[in-house]
């Protein structure tokens, strides 16, 4: 009879307790309404990586690299074309001198047997000294010192007009004015070798040059005659003339 009593007494608990527990269903449903469901935060976009920041900026780097790279080359080129123009100057001043000493000679010429020579009309020692007087502008063209070489060319054509190398005098200063980019005193040293010594082994030489200052100078028409008229010869000046007149004209 306990034992009935007992179990009658918890059977009339039990149900209570079950029926007065929330079913699962309802669990969840007041969890989410206590507990109301957060918001998304919208997706921050992507951080630029630094590489992207300076793409622009890493491509104006490189151009500017290449400019410097482009700006050595040119002054590398520069420097090669004075070089070789240095060297061609050195060239025509070689076989200038050579020529001018056979011309000239360096010995005096001595008088026949019985004839005396009147120092007054003694041309082999004014011709001695407007060598000597030339070698002297030459050997300054030579070393450099080309203001010191326009100078002495110049006192030599003023001190020898009528001498062997007043031809060459005015030859080398147009080849000193055209390294200068002098154009115009190039222009006027030449011309007076072409118009007023055609007859010299320099007049071929500055016909040549004088075609090339007129080209710079812009006169193509001028260039082109003096240009062909060089390279009808058969000289080293011809040769030069025939190959710039393929290469500009």
């Amino acid at each position: 009879m306990r034992v009935t009593a007992v179990g009658i007494l918890l059977f009339s608990v039990l149900p209570g307790a079950i029926f007065a527990a929330a079913p699962v269903s309802e669990l969840g449903r007041q969890s989410q309404d206590a507990y109301p469901s957060v918001v998304p935060v919208p997706t921050a976009e992507p951080a630029q990586t630094p590489g992207f920041n300076g793409g622009a900026q890493y491509q104006m780097q490189m151009l500017q690299e290449e400019v410097r790279t482009l700006r050595g080359m040119v002054e590398e080129l520069n420097h090669e074309i004075r070089q070789l123009k240095a060297r061609q100057l050195d060239d025509y001043m070689d076989i200038d001198r050579r020529l001018s000493a056979i011309a000239t000679g360096d010995s005096p010429v001595a008088p026949p047997v019985n004839q005396t020579v009147s120092p007054a009309v003694d041309s082999t020692s004014s011709g001695t000294d407007e060598a000597n007087h030339y070698d002297n502008a030459y050997s300054q063209l030579k070393a450099g010192k080309t203001e010191a070489a326009i100078a002495l060319f110049k006192t030599h054509i003023t001190d020898y007009p009528g001498g062997k190398l007043v031809a060459n005098a005015y030859y080398w200063l147009g080849e000193i004015y055209l390294l200068q980019n002098d154009l115009d005193a190039a222009r006027q040293a030449f011309t007076v070798v072409v118009e007023e010594y055609p007859a010299n082994r320099k007049a071929s030489d500055a016909a040549f040059k004088l075609g090339q200052v007129y080209f710079l100078m812009g006169d193509k028409v001028k260039a082109k005659s003096l240009l062909e008229a060089s390279a009808a010869g058969d000289d080293n000046a011809a040769t030069l003339a025939k190959r710039y007149l393929d290469q500009h004209f």
